[in-house]
Order: C-alpha cells, then structure tokens, then sequence
C-alpha cells in the first residue's frame, strides 16, 4: 500500500493527508498516522503538522455533509433501492437519532438541546471507525440541530479525536506504521461486520413477515 501512494502523491504527504481525511470511515483517524508515516522518508509530517492538515481535510466535509444529507436522504428514503443503500449507510445512526429524542420527550427544551450536542459530540470524538465527521453530522441532521450547531459540535468533536490520535502518534512514535494498519483492519472487520448484521436483519424481517404454509392452512380452514 505504501508503495501506490508514493506512486500516486510522490512526496507530497501534506496532500495525501487532506485528501485522505476526506474520505469516510478512515478520515483524520487514519490520516494522521499517515502522514507521519515513515514511508515518506524526508518527506513525512511531524504529528502536529499531520494533526492540522488532517483535521483541514476532515473539517471541509462536514458543512458540504450538513448542507447535502437532508434533502438527498429526504428524496431517497422512499425509493425502494436507494432506501436499501441509505438503511445500510446510516439506519443504524438513524435509529440512535431516534432513540434519543424518544428518551428526551419529557425533558425541557434546553436540557433537550444541550444533550444533542453532547450526544453528537462525543459520537465523533470518540476514536473508532465509524463515529467521524460523516456519521456524525448525519446524526445532528437527524435530531434536528440547525447547520452552524452542527458544524460547530461536529468538528469541536473531531477536534478532541484527532487530539486523542496525535497524541498517542507522538508518544508512540515508532509504532506509527503499526497503527496505521491496525486501524485499516479496524476498518475492513467493521464494514464485513456491518454488511453480515445487515444481511440477518434482512432474513430476519423477510422470515417474521412470512407466514408458514401449516398457518396459511389454518387461516383457509377456519375461513371454510
């Protein structure tokens, strides 16, 4: 892997650090080791200058994700086949979204508000694949947060997590390249573990929603 991106960025690890926190999923998380990654050479960022690029590349997505999701998500969820892809991308942070606003029908408008944040705060700054910038604002758009809250919180929160990252970075400098695999294999497990959860979802409603032939017997007996 190394090898393609010398061969595609050369040495400009700044861009492939942008660029790459751009991206879902991996983001500033997996960005950082990146750029600060040995494969570089002369060429490889201190963790701070890694840190500051990444969270510029990771932050660009968030008003593009908060000004975009809502009227896509909106034409889409009717549509059975786009309604397939959005329930796999996002059902799961929907269902949170959801959650919590049936857990806060009994509190004050105010208390309701401040627990929005933090729920969305600490989504994304937690450092795992899956709770970045891109999950997150979806997640504010789904309860209800106006854009400059959303992007406020979202990248306050990515703020905190990429914090969290560099630091480890700079402490453990000479597993870097190590993380930054781990990570990726973080990554890879948790899209197979989405997509297996998803497929028994699916067998699962399709076998609650079908009656067996000995009660599709019953129900014509006792209608004769």
């Amino acid at each position: 892997m190394g090898e393609l991106l010398i061969k595609i960025f050369g040495d400009h690890s700044i861009l492939a650090t942008v660029l790459t926190a751009m991206l879902p999923l991996i983001e500033l998380k997996g960005a950082i080791p990146l750029g600060v990654s040995s494969m570089w050479g002369a060429a490889a960022l201190t963790t701070w200058q890694a840190f500051w690029w990444a969270l510029l590349g990771s932050s660009m997505v968030v008003p593009l994700v908060a000004l975009l999701f809502r009227p896509i998500y909106n034409w889409v969820k009717d549509k059975k086949f786009f309604k397939t892809i959005v329930d796999f991308l996002v059902g799961d942070v929907a269902k949170r979204s959801d959650k919590l606003k049936a857990e806060n029908q009994t509190q004050s408008v105010r208390r309701i508000f401040w627990l929005k944040i933090a729920a969305v705060f600490l989504f994304v700054a937690f450092p795992v694949p899956g709770t970045g910038v891109w999950t997150g604002t979806c997640f504010a758009i789904l309860l209800g947060l106006n854009f400059w809250i959303i992007c406020m919180t979202v990248i306050l929160g990515n703020t905190l997590c990429g914090v969290i990252v560099a630091f480890v970075c700079q402490v453990f400098p000479q597993i870097t390249d190590i993380l930054l695999i781990i990570f990726l294999i973080l990554i890879l497990l948790a899209i197979i573990a989405k997509v297996v959860l998803h497929v028994l979802k699916k067998r699962r409603a399709v076998t609650t929603n079908t009656p067996t032939i000995t009660e599709n017997t019953a129900t014509e007996n006792s209608v004769e």
